[in-house]
C-alpha cells in the first residue's frame, strides 16, 4: 500500500506535463497531413475511453497499484507476470523518451557531445528525482507547470504578432477523406501518448481524494489534447504540411520564425529548455513507475534505493540499442512498437481484465442471491 499522499490538483499537472511530454516534439498524425489536429480530437476521445478502463480497475482496487491488482484478477502466477511485462514497459518507453530527448539536445544545442554523456547526465537528475519520492516531484511539477504555460502562451503569441502563420496550409480539410486520419488515429494517436497513462494506476492509491482525482485525470486528459491540437496547427500553419512531415523536430523550426520586431528571435534555447521539462516528467514518471511497481510487487519497499541505480542503468542501456539513428527509431516508434506493445498492454490487456472483473462480481451476486 502507498504510503504518501497527492493532491488532485498535483496529478492533473502531472498528466498535462506527462502527456504533452515528448508528444509535441514528433510531429503527431501526421499521416493526415493538413488535419492532423482532427486526430489528435480523435485520440483524445479514444484516450479517455482507455483512461476510463484504468480508473474503473482503481475503483474496485482503491487501495492497491497495478502491479498488485493483477494478482487478484488472473491469479497469482499470470498476475505477476503480467506486472514484470508492465514493469518492463515501463522501463521500455522510459528509454524511447529518454532517446528522443537526447537526440533533440544533440542536434538542438550538444552538436559535438556523444550522446551516451548527455544521456547520463538526463538519467543522473531523474535518479535524483526518484530518490527524492513521488511527493516530491508532484510538488515540483505544481511548481513548474505554470511557467511551463505561461512560456508557451508566449510563444503561441509571438509567432501570431511574427507573422508567419499562413492558415491556408491547413486547407482543405479532410482532401483525401476519413482514411488518412483513422490511421493516423489507431492504433498509434490512440496509445501515444494517451494510452500512456495507465502508468498512473501505480501512482493512484495515493490520491487523497478519490472523486476530485479522477475528474482531475479526465481534465488531464482534455487538456493535453488541447495543447497538443493548438500545437499541431501553429506548426502545420507556420511550416505548411511538406516541412512539417520532413522536419526531425518541427515544434523547432516553428520557433525559429519568431521575430517580433528585431527583439523577439533566436527563441530555440527557451524552447528547448520547456521541452525538456516535459520530457525530464516523462521519463522520471515511467521509471519511478516501475520502481515503485517493482517494490510492490515483492512487498519490500526498502529495495526503492537499490532498484533506481539499476533501472535506471536498464534505461540507458537500453536507449542507445533500440535505435541505430533518428530515422530508425521514429519509424519503430510509428509503424512496429503500436502494434507489438501498445495495443495489446494498452488496450487489449485492460479491456480484457475489466471484463473479468465485471464476470467475477456477477458470479459473486449469483452466488449471494443463492
Amino acid at each position: 500500500m502507498v504510503q504518501y499522499k497527492i493532491q488532485p490538483i498535483q496529478l492533473f499537472v502531472l498528466m498535462v506535463l506527462f502527456e504533452v511530454g515528448s508528444a509535441v516534439i514528433v510531429g503527431l498524425g501526421m499521416e493526415a497531413k493538413q488535419d492532423a489536429w482532427i486526430a489528435i480530437i480523435l485520440g483524445m476521445v479514444g484516450g479517455s475511453g482507455l483512461f476510463s478502463l484504468y480508473v474503473y480497475l482503481y475503483l474496485q482496487f482503491p487501495t492497491l497499484p497495478l502491479t498488485n491488482y493483477l494478482e487478484k484478477i488472473v491469479g497469482k502466477l499470470i498476475g505477476r507476470i503480467l506486472a514484470i511485462v508492465y514493469i518492463c514497459l515501463f522501463l521500455y518507453i522510459a528509454a524511447r523518451v529518454l532517446r528522443t530527448f537526447s537526440e533533440l539536445v544533440v542536434s538542438i544545442m550538444l552538436n559535438d557531445t556523444p550522446i551516451l554523456a548527455v544521456e547520463i547526465i538526463f538519467m543522473l537528475v531523474i535518479c535524483f528525482g526518484c530518490y527524492l519520492g513521488f511527493e516530491v516531484i508532484a510538488r515540483t511539477a505544481l511548481i513548474l507547470f505554470p511557467w511551463v504555460m505561461f512560456f508557451s502562451f508566449l510563444f503561441v503569441l509571438f509567432l501570431i504578432i511574427s507573422g508567419v502563420i499562413k492558415m491556408e496550409n491547413l486547407f482543405p480539410v479532410l482532401e483525401a477523406g476519413w482514411q488518412p486520419v483513422l490511421q493516423a488515429f489507431f492504433p498509434t494517436l490512440l496509445s501515444f501518448p494517451f494510452g500512456e497513462s495507465i502508468v498512473f494506476a501505480v501512482f493512484f492509491p495515493c490520491l487523497n481524494n478519490q472523486k476530485t482525482g479522477i475528474i482531475a485525470g479526465y481534465s488531464a486528459i482534455i487538456i493535453s489534447g488541447i495543447i497538443l491540437i493548438i500545437s499541431s496547427v501553429m506548426i502545420i500553419s507556420v511550416l505548411g504540411v511538406y516541412r512539417t512531415s520532413i522536419a526531425t523536430f518541427p515544434i523547432m523550426d516553428a520557433v525559429e520564425h519568431i521575430n517580433v520586431g528585431d527583439v523577439f528571435q533566436r527563441l530555440d534555447p527557451v524552447g528547448l529548455i520547456l521541452l525538456i521539462i516535459g520530457g525530464f516528467f516523462k521519463i522520471l514518471i515511467f521509471l519511478i513507475g516501475a520502481v515503485e511497481g517493482f517494490s510492490s510487487l515483492v512487498h519490500k519497499p526498502n529495495l526503492t534505493k537499490f532498484t533506481i541505480p539499476i533501472m535506471a542503468t536498464i534505461v540507458i542501456v537500453t536507449s542507445i540499442l533500440i535505435s541505430d539513428n533518428w530515422v530508425e527509431h521514429m519509424m519503430k516508434g510509428r509503424k512496429t512498437i503500436p502494434y507489438i506493445l501498445y495495443v495489446p498492454l494498452f488496450m487489449v490487456i485492460p479491456f480484457l481484465l475489466v471484463m473479468i472483473v465485471m464476470i467475477k462480481k456477477k458470479m459473486m451476486k449469483k452466488k449471494n442471491a443463492h
